[in-house]
C-alpha cells in the first residue's frame, strides 16, 4: 500500500503525542502518495514546516517515503522485504522467524500494508511483536472492507484486539477504521470483548484499519492461541455444564416461529428479507452502530 494522507496524519498525531520513532523498522520500502502541497498543509496542521526537513521527495511518482520518516523523527530506518527488488535494507521472508538479534530492537515497527500478503500470518505478526522494544509501539495499516483480492487476507478488528493484548505484552491504544469516499471518515473501533458482541460492518466504500499498540511487557508472544471473544465467552459460561441445545437469546420463540413459517411458506420473500437484514441498510452492520463505531475527528 504505502503512505497516503490518512496514514500520514495518523502517524504524525502519534508523534505529537510523544511517541519516539528514533529507531524504526518498516515492512517493505514504502511509497509516499502525497503531493508537495498536501505534505506542506499536513505539516502546518501539526505545527511543522517543510523548511525543517531538507530532504525532499523524488519528482518521480510515487516516490519512496524516507523523507516522511524524517518528519516523524526517525534517525535510523530499517526496511524489511522478502526480496531486494525495491532496495530494502534487510532481506527477510516474514513467513520465517526473524533472527533473535532483531528482538526488542526498535522503538516502532510499522506494517503499512504487508501482513495481508504473508501466508504464514502467525509467524509474521509474532516477528513484528518481538522486534518492538518494551515501551515501543507496533503500527499496523490493514485493508478491511472492499479490498477483495488485494492480498491473501482481510483482517477484522477482533484479530488485532485478541493478538495485541496484555497476555502477549501489548495494549492497543488506537484502533481506527477509515472509510474512504468523497471525504474520508474516521471511526474509533470498539473491542468486541468489551461489548460482548461482534463488531461487524457491511458498507459500499473501501475501509482500512489503523492500529497502534504499545508493548508494555516483555513476555513470550502467542504462547496461547487467541480465540474469538464471543465464542470464548460462550464456552466459559457453559464450562462444566451438560450439553444443551443451542439457542439464540436475542430472538424470541415467536420470532423464530415466524422465520420458519416464512421459509416454508414464502421462501423468496424470506430471502429478500434476509438480504435486507444482512446489508448496509441495516444500522447494526453500519458505521451508524454506536456500540461498535464512534465517529472521531481526524484532526484531534
Amino acid at each position: 500500500m504505502g503512505i497516503d494522507i490518512e496514514t500520514a496524519r495518523f502517524l504524525l498525531a502519534r508523534r505529537r503525542e510523544g511517541a519516539s520513532f528514533e529507531h524504526c523498522a518498516t515492512l517493505g520500502r514504502q511509497h509516499y502518495f502525497l503531493g508537495s502541497k498536501e505534505t506542506a498543509g499536513l505539516l502546518r496542521e501539526f505545527g511543522l514546516g517543510l523548511k525543517d526537513f531538507p530532504r525532499r521527495f523524488s519528482p518521480t511518482y510515487p516516490p519512496y517515503s524516507e523523507p516522511f520518516w524524517d518528519m516523524l523523527g526517525v534517525k535510523k530506518l530499517v526496511t524489511i522485504d522478502a526480496s531486494g527488488f525495491e532496495g530494502a535494507t534487510h532481506v527477510q521472508d516474514m513467513n520465517q522467524a526473524v533472527p533473535t538479534g532483531w528482538h526488542e530492537s526498535y522503538d516502532v515497527v510499522c506494517d503499512v500494508g504487508t501482513l495481508e500478503h504473508v501466508f504464514n500470518f502467525p509467524v509474521a505478526i509474532r516477528n513484528c511483536m518481538e522486534m518492538v522494544k518494551r515501551g515501543g509501539y507496533l503500527f499496523l495499516q490493514s485493508p478491511a472492507n472492499n479490498h477483495f483480492g488485494h492480498g491473501f487476507y482481510q483482517f477484522s478488528p477482533e484479530l488485532f484486539f485478541r493478538v495485541l493484548s496484555p497476555p502477549n505484552g501489548f495494549q492497543i491504544q488506537h484502533c481506527v477504521a477509515v472509510e474512504y469516499g468523497l471525504r474520508a471518515r474516521w471511526f474509533a473501533v470498539t473491542d468486541p470483548e468489551s461489548i460482548r458482541a461482534r463488531v461487524t460492518l457491511i458498507n459500499s466504500n473501501r475501509v482500512i484499519l489503523l492500529v497502534w499498540a504499545k508493548r508494555t511487557e516483555i513476555v513470550p508472544v502467542l504462547q496461547q492461541i487467541p480465540q474469538q471473544s464471543d465464542y470464548a465467552a460462550a464456552w466459559s459460561e457453559t464450562a462444566g455444564s451438560s450439553p444443551r441445545t443451542p439457542n439464540v437469546k436475542s430472538e424470541s420463540s415467536s420470532h423464530q416461529s415466524l422465520k420458519r413459517w416464512l421459509l416454508e411458506s414464502a421462501p423468496r420473500l424470506a430471502r429478500v428479507l434476509d438480504w435486507l437484514r444482512f446489508s448496509r441498510f441495516n444500522r447494526g452492520f453500519s458505521f451508524s452502530n454506536r456500540r461498535s463505531f464512534t465517529p472521531m475527528s481526524k484532526r484531534v
